[in-house]
């Protein structure tokens, strides 16, 4: 049995990044009566999954992604807030997906230290290979993952609520949300999609929806017995989901793990794609999560590099035209870009870029520090917006004079000779009041 607190904290663990979609907001509107009715179903095993929204992404290539309800995303939580733990326990250190303190930097920079090492600071000859699975996700076997995650259950969880845990595990994994689900991409974006990489075309027995938190959490779950059979030939390797890289001395010695890798993976029901096979020189450099590692410097990979610079142009036009939403909007876009080029070797690149903003971008825009983010002028923010509206409205009670006004971060009051204006934010939307003091 689960109770009240528990489902309240994968609720509260769900919401962090969630809260702005309408999924989560019409679930909050009455979140204790939400929340009871998910526990009460799950205790009495009437819980079902929901319609899943199901939409194409373009870039770097078309995929395509399914998005649970935000009730079942809440149930998503629960399973990871007491598995992920027990499955940190047994991970293996050179796994940097989804994981706490790892990531996709960590892996980079782990990659870059081991080429470093094992060339002995560049003075050696040292080689890199790197491998990738074929279509991991649609490759997965389902009952096969339920079971391996059942037994790891029954071992190792001692939580009272085993059984709702182990029936939750398994009506995810097996679920088919492309059975119920709303599609919001056009159905001529899914031509670009080879069938065997798509649940709807995909063998019913086989897939794991790329977009929820469990694939993830469970897909490394998966790979974990790789991963360890992996350390025992050859230490110096990294994985992040399906990109796997090795380094060492012995070029032969790489080589030889390829026909181990696929004796493993066979015993999954996955291979390796044939097409997507690098060895070389180190100093040929090598591209690796998103970034180009060399002898001493590591630089972002040119899609991203590309993608940096529609985002720039984007924020350009927005500039020329004054249209502050949007300046708004592609800002965040862009500082997105600078703050992932900040841990490489790319100054110059940042700078090179954005230079091509026009003059009209600095009217709106300062660009902090060495390219590192970009700052809306104060007068555009909602701050100083709503501390005009606050003014006017008081001028427009009959007021001559505005008196000084305090700033107290979210709580802003302006005082009058017989009115206070307070703006604060609640639940991330600005509100404004206006009170008669006398």
């Amino acid at each position: 049995m689960i109770d009240f607190e528990t489902i309240l904290e994968a609720y509260l663990d769900c919401r962090k990044r969630k809260r702005s979609t309408v999924g989560a907001t019409e679930f909050e509107l009455d979140y204790v009566r939400n929340l009871v009715e998910l526990m009460n179903e799950v205790n009495s095993r009437q819980y079902k999954i929901g319609k899943s929204i199901c939409f194409v992404v373009r870039y770097p290539r078309y995929r395509e992604v399914f998005a649970g309800a935000f009730r079942d995303r809440v149930i998503h939580h629960y399973i990871a807030l007491r598995l992920e733990p027990l499955f940190e326990r047994i991970f293996c250190d050179r796994t940097y997906n989804c994981r706490k303190g790892k990531g996709q930097l960590a892996g980079v920079v782990q990659l870059a230290e081991d080429i470093r090492e094992e060339s002995e600071n560049y003075t050696e000859d040292a080689y890199v290979m790197k491998v990738d699975l074929k279509g991991f996700f649609m490759s997965i076997k389902k009952s096969m993952l339920a079971q391996m995650v059942d037994d790891f259950i029954v071992e190792h969880y001692k939580g009272g609520d085993k059984e709702d845990l182990r029936w939750l595990c398994n009506l995810v994994i097996m679920h088919r949300p492309e059975l119920n689900c709303e599609r919001r991409s056009p159905l001529w974006m899914w031509n670009f999609i080879p069938k065997e990489k798509s649940l709807f075309t995909n063998r019913e027995d086989r897939g794991i929806a790329i977009g929820n938190l469990f694939a993830q959490l469970f897909a490394n779950f998966l790979l974990n017995i790789i991963d360890w059979r992996i350390d025992v030939v050859c230490a110096r390797h990294n994985r992040y989901v399906d990109d796997i890289s090795f380094v060492s001395k012995d070029k032969e010695k790489l080589l030889s793990i390829i026909p181990i890798l696929r004796v493993e993976l066979g015993k999954l029901g996955l291979r390796l794609n044939e097409r997507k096979f690098y060895l070389q020189h180190y100093s040929k450099g090598v591209q690796f999560t998103g970034a180009v590692v060399k002898p001493g410097r590591i630089y972002v990979a040119n899609h991203t590099i590309n993608s940096f610079a529609l985002a720039v142009e984007r924020l350009g036009k927005a500039s020329e035209l004054g249209m502050i939403d949007d300046i708004k909007k592609n800002i965040a876009s862009v500082n997105s870009y600078l703050g992932i080029m900040s841990h490489y070797n790319e100054y110059a690149t940042k700078r090179r870029i954005m230079a091509r903003l026009p003059q009209k971008f600095y009217e709106y825009r300062y660009i902090i520090g060495h390219f590192d983010v970009v700052k809306l002028r104060y007068k555009y923010t909602e701050k100083a917006i709503f501390m005009n509206i606050a003014k006017n409205i008081i001028n427009k009670r009959g007021e001559e004079d505005i008196g000084e006004y305090s700033d107290g971060g979210d709580n802003q009051q302006v005082s009058d000779r017989g009115y206070e204006v307070e703006i604060y934010t609640r639940n991330g939307d600005v509100v404004m009041e206006v009170k008669k003091t006398r």
